[in-house]
C-alpha cells in the first residue's frame, strides 16, 4: 500500500556529522534546544562533556556494549515509551561498527567465511544505519570519526573512520545532510570550529537541502531551523 507524504516526514531531519576525536561531536548535544529532550546511544562510553546534562536529566539514554544492544535499542524507540525523546543521538557509528564486526568474528571463525562475515556485517549495519535514520517521530544524529582516504586517482580525501569498504563507500550516500566538523584559525589567530556543508577541501560533506551556507556554525540549532524552516 502506498504511504503519503505527512507533515511529520518533513517535520525532522537527520544527519551525519563527522570529525577528529576530541573536536566536541558529543558536545553538540548542548546546542539542541533546551526545551527538547534527547535520548543517547553512547557507544564510546564519553559522556564526560555532558555529565550535567545528564544528571540533570535533558539527557537520557544507553551505553551500548555490543550490535546486539544497539538492535534493542531500536526496537525501544519504537515502543511508546521512546517516543517520549525528540532527539536521537548515536555517538558513534564508528564504535558501532566496531562492535558489528566483533559479532560477526565471533559468528563466522573460519577463514572460509570471510566473505559471509563481511556480506552480513554489510547488510546488518545497513539495516540499522536505515531503520534510526527513517524514523518518523525523531531527529536524528549520527557522529563518527574521520579518516583520510584515497579516491580512484589516488587523491586523498577526506571520509567516514568505519569498517568495511563497502559500507565506507556507500555510508554518504545514506544521507541527505553530511556535515565536517573542523577545527579553524581566524585571521587573527583565535581557534574556532565550524561544520564544512559541502565537498570542498576534499570532504566528504554534503547539503542537500540546499539552505546551509558552505561554512556554518557548529550548532544543531541553527542547522535544524534553516534546514527545515529556511533560515532564521
Amino acid at each position: 500500500m502506498l504511504k503519503p507524504i505527512t507533515k511529520d516526514s518533513v517535520d525532522r531531519f537527520t544527519c551525519l556529522i563527522l570529525g577528529s576525536a576530541g573536536i566536541g561531536k558529543t558536545s553538540l548535544i548542548r546546542t539542541i534546544p533546551e526545551d527538547d529532550k534527547v535520548l543517547v546511544l553512547s557507544a564510546e562510553s564519553g559522556l564526560l562533556a555532558i555529565g550535567d546534562l545528564v544528571r540533570s536529566g535533558k539527557v537520557e539514554g544507553f551505553e551500548i556494549g555490543s550490535f546486539a544492544e544497539m538492535k534493542e535499542a531500536y526496537q525501544y524507540v519504537l515502543s511508546p515509551e521512546g517516543k517520549r525523546w525528540s532527539w536521537i543521538f548515536i555517538d558513534s557509528l564508528t564504535e558501532l561498527s566496531a562492535r558489528c564486526v566483533e559479532a560477526m568474528q565471533a559468528k563466522h571463525t573460519s577463514k572460509s567465511d570471510t566473505f559471509s562475515l563481511w556480506n552480513e556485517y554489510n547488510v546488518l549495519m545497513s539495516h540499522i544505519i536505515k531503520g534510526f535514520r527513517d524514523l518518523k517521530t525523531h531527529t536524528v544524529i549520527f557522529t563518527g570519526l574521520t579518516a583520510i582516504e584515497k579516491d580512484e586517482a589516488n587523491r586523498r580525501y577526506v571520509g567516514p573512520a568505519i569498517s568495511g569498504s563497502s559500507l565506507k563507500e556507500r555510508l554518504t550516500s545514506y544521507f541527505d545532510e553530511v556535515l565536517l566538523m573542523e577545527s579553524r584559525v581566524a585571521d587573527d589567530g583565535t581557534e574556532y570550529r565550524c561544520f564544512l556543508t559541502q565537498p570542498i577541501e576534499r570532504s566528504c560533506a554534503k547539503d542537500r537541502s540546499g539552505r546551509l551556507s558552505p561554512i556554518e556554525q557548529p550548532n544543531l540549532t541553527i542547522i535544524k531551523n534553516k534546514i527545515l524552516e529556511g533560515g532564521f
